[in-house]
């Protein structure tokens, strides 16, 4: 009867361990639309690793997608200044303030072309930030340079400490 009643305790406290081993990422929880839950995980990773880029990514998105832009920008700052170069974080900050704030978007693109010179993502959003500052011919250069690259020569984004999926796509527009 004593090894009933441990084995039963036993497997009781393993089964209460069990949903943190199979917890939900928080990508899946974004992905799936639940921001709030998904928020709390990222700046629960964020708070663990403060050098962890594509958390805090998906924490500005997150603000971003819940209506939030005024909790979004710093933080895209925030990474854009840790990671200059960062090709992926510089289109999504610039596709966040192209429209409020074109000439900081061109600063900050021109900045990562210099890592990643046939981003196609990249030059496009380039083109689109400096149609935006009347740069028109400027603009419609980096356009024609990025409608020029095949598909095959086009180089995706760089990330050098990704963890986890980026969020939603970057379209070289504007937000």
């Amino acid at each position: 009867m004593f090894t009933v009643l441990l084995l039963t305790t036993l497997l009781g406290a393993a089964d209460q361990q069990a949903p943190a081993a199979t917890a939900v990422k928080p990508e899946d929880l974004a992905q799936a639309g639940n921001f709030k839950e998904a928020l709390e995980g990222f700046r629960r990773r964020a708070a663990a690793d403060s050098r962890d880029l594509d958390a805090r990514v998906w924490i500005a998105w997150l603000h971003e997608q819940m209506g939030r832009p005024d909790l979004a920008e710093p933080v895209y700052r925030s990474v854009v200044l840790e990671a200059p170069g960062d090709v992926d974080v510089a289109l999504r900050f610039a596709v966040f303030i192209t429209k409020r704030h074109p000439e900081e978007a061109v600063r900050v693109l021109e900045r990562a072309k210099s890592s990643d010179p046939m981003n196609r993502e990249l030059l496009t959003a380039l083109g689109n930030a400096h149609l935006r500052v009347s740069n028109t011919e400027l603009g419609r250069a980096y356009l024609e340079m990025a409608a020029a690259l095949s598909p095959e020569s086009a180089k995706p984004a760089k990330r050098t400490n990704s963890k986890s999926s980026t969020p939603a796509p970057v379209v070289g527009g504007g937000s």
